[in-house]
């Protein structure tokens, strides 16, 4: 049997003598597959004034980024092209309530309006990263 564990995923750690059992390699397994996942892709924008990114999960957190490495906005600027949106945190318009990204329940719904906000800009092609 292990006779500690490690600090943040409480996973089984062995010291010399101790004796290795089956279960304890299955749970570390099992915690280890259940832990904090990424996934990266890429769309096209479509031009609609709202689009949703299905990623098959509820992420914690999306960053979005033009394929040309454009991010968020200047200060004194109203121009968003990408950022990071969290749950219960939305990336927003520079100084508004308008909402430019938000997590939803199986990935993340962007936004696009007139020139303000562009991360469905028809044609133009997004990065992200979705942490699961």
């Amino acid at each position: 049997m292990s006779s500690q564990k490690t600090e943040h995923y409480q996973l089984h750690k062995w010291e010399p003598g101790d004796d290795f059992l089956r279960e304890e390699f299955n749970e570390n397994f099992t915690k280890l597959d259940a832990s904090a996942r990424m996934t990266v892709g890429a769309y096209t924008g479509d031009g609609a004034s709202s689009r949703v990114i299905d990623l098959g999960f509820a992420p914690r957190a999306v960053f979005v980024i033009t394929d040309g490495g454009m991010l968020g906005s200047a200060p004194g600027t109203y121009h968003v092209e990408g950022g990071l949106a969290l749950p219960g945190h939305p990336l927003k318009l520079q100084g508004s309530a308008t909402q430019v990204m938000e997590l939803t329940g199986a990935g993340f719904t962007i936004h696009h309006w007139e020139s303000y906000i562009s991360v469905n800009t028809q044609g133009a092609v997004f990065y992200y990263w979705a942490l699961q």
